[in-house]
């Protein structure tokens, strides 16, 4: 799954400034959320809930040059991790973003939920802050504020962090029309998060408990990142 798909991808976008909060949850918790077809993928026997807010810029179709106003948004997802016959990959909860137009986009090709927020992203020194306040749908806000430290080694295959960041595709849709999307990229960078502050409702809206202790936080500075066309999984 971590090598390049065959084929050529039909968009390109790079994430910038990539923050990684995840905690562990039951997996029973999650079930009812996601198709059965799809399998809740597990570590140690916990599965994890992540919320990742972040940069995209150079956003574009391949066959098109980037559309000014369009090529840059700011997002923020709510995801897991599950597979299919043996295809490790990300089920996204729920998909904000600060422009519509990208937003109702992504909802049509690759069938994800997103909804348009009022977002912020600034950075004064090494201090970092992202906000959020969902403007269509269930309201969901997010606000965090952190400072970087250290670049973290490769991740060992068998490790948490490993487990965590490393997927190459989503699925998306329901048990009736399941689909998986490959994306390809270099394997992840991470930093250290150091200083975090964060205040989210982004998992209460999913009638999931808004977890209460700090989360396992990791940090991408920047990834370039092929996306091919979702297939349908018969």
């Amino acid at each position: 799954m971590r090598t390049r798909p065959e084929g050529s991808p039909i968009m390109h976008q790079t994430w910038q400034n990539l923050l990684f909060l995840h905690w562990p949850i039951d997996p029973a918790l999650l079930r009812p959320l996601i198709p059965e077809r799809l399998e809740i993928d597990t570590y140690d026997g916990k599965a994890w809930i992540g919320v990742t807010p972040f940069a995209m810029t150079d956003v574009h179709l391949t066959s098109l040059p980037p559309i000014p106003g369009l090529d840059s948004l700011l997002e923020l997802n709510v995801r897991t991790y599950v597979h299919h016959d043996g295809k490790p990959g990300v089920w996204f909860f729920s998909l904000d973003a600060s422009k519509l137009i990208p937003a109702m986009a992504a909802r049509i090709l690759f069938m994800l939920p997103y909804y348009k927020a009022d977002m912020q992203f600034t950075q004064q020194e090494s201090e970092m802050h992202f906000s959020s306040r969902r403007v269509i749908g269930r309201e969901a806000r997010f606000d965090a504020r952190w400072r970087t430290g250290i670049q973290l080694r490769d991740p060992d295959i068998d490790s948490l962090a490993f487990f965590l960041v490393e997927r190459y595709c989503l699925f998306a849709g329901s048990d009736e029309s399941l689909a998986i999307t490959r994306i390809y990229h270099h394997p992840w960078i991470l930093d250290e998060v150091l200083g975090l502050e964060q205040q989210s409702t982004m998992i209460a809206a999913l009638d999931l408990p808004e977890p209460s202790d700090a989360p396992l936080a990791h940090f991408s500075r920047s990834l370039s990142v092929d996306i091919w066309e979702p297939l349908s999984l018969a």
